[in-house]
């Protein structure tokens, strides 16, 4: 990750920024840049920039936090039961899918409409498996030890479904439901939003169910990029503009804006020029940068005294 933004372990957030932002430009692939080695940059940027990511990464080699081990787990599959007490409910596991959306959208916020299906087990036919007398598991005995293995017969859940009117013969029932997702306006790439119980659903009456996980991927933009809080509009300017003064058309999602750059003086190709409160809600602004485009020996042109 340090590497791949050119800076040191102990470098500051500010550091960081700004590595990322010189990379950035330089790579993005509207001017030209690799588009795998932006990728690069951006997922380095998310993870350092983020201080509970970075100290995962610093500590243990990757962002996400390491699992807990439970010895709960362990000895329930060796001895066919939980060590220590009971065990509470079983949970049934998360369905992520990514969720792409335009930097225009992650800077309004939004609401997407979709339609989920979730599939159930009929319980109303449900029956207690013979083979393993419904506990879902078969003991096999090594030696002193005693291994619990799921039942083939019943698929570990510890029944079967034979068909009824209830879920017209076919053991299982799908419910079709409508889902609003609310997007919340200055989201991030890689941030998630959980809609609790649209997982995957319980196969024992006993069970919770797992959660819809979706996980937000930012497209790029033809103009702008985004820097965390602030949005970047990058463009070039010929050397003589950069001097005189040049009336310019700065995109933005709340309508264009319209700069004069002799406000600013003699253009600095290594600065960053402000629009204050034009980025995203959270304090941002729009930071415009340039490229000037220095004349050739054969070029005449007269530059104007600033006022």
């Amino acid at each position: 990750m340090y590497d791949v933004l050119g800076v040191s372990k102990d470098a500051s957030p500010e550091d960081i920024k700004k590595a990322y932002r010189k990379l950035a430009l330089k790579h993005h692939p509207d001017r030209g840049g690799d588009p795998e080695q932006f990728k690069k940059l951006q997922e380095a940027y998310e993870v350092l920039s983020d201080p509970q990511k970075r100290q995962n990464f610093d500590q243990f080699g990757s962002p996400d936090a390491p699992p807990q081990f439970n010895p709960n787990d362990l000895f329930s599959q060796m001895f066919g039961g939980a060590f220590g007490g009971p065990r509470g409910p079983v949970r049934r596991a998360d369905h992520v899918h990514a969720l792409t959306i335009s930097l225009e959208e992650a800077y309004r916020g939004m609401s997407k409409n979709m339609k989920i299906q979730l599939v159930k087990p009929c319980f109303a036919c449900r029956r207690e498996c013979p083979t393993c007398n419904g506990r879902g598991t078969r003991q096999m005995q090594m030696g002193p030890m005693v291994f619990s293995n799921p039942c083939p017969a019943c698929q570990g859940q510890g029944a079967k479904a034979s068909g009824c009117q209830s879920c017209n013969f076919k053991t299982k029932k799908v419910e079709h439901l409508n889902l609003e997702l609310k997007i919340p306006a200055g989201i991030e790439e890689g941030n998630t939003l959980t809609a609790r119980g649209l997982g995957e659903q319980p196969v024992k009456p006993d069970e919770e169910p797992g959660d819809l996980v979706f996980q937000i991927k930012i497209a790029d933009h033809p103009t702008l990029m985004r820097m965390g809080h602030d949005l970047v509009f990058h463009t070039k300017i010929p050397f003589i503009d950069s001097v005189n003064g040049k009336v310019l058309e700065v995109p933005h999602f709340d309508g264009s804006i319209m700069v004069d750059t002799s406000d600013w003086g003699v253009i600095d190709p290594r600065k960053d020029y402000i629009i204050p409160g034009k980025g995203f809600k959270q304090g941002g602004h729009l930071r415009v940068s340039f490229d000037v485009i220095y004349p050739n020996s054969k070029t005449k042109f007269n530059l104007t005294p600033l006022q």
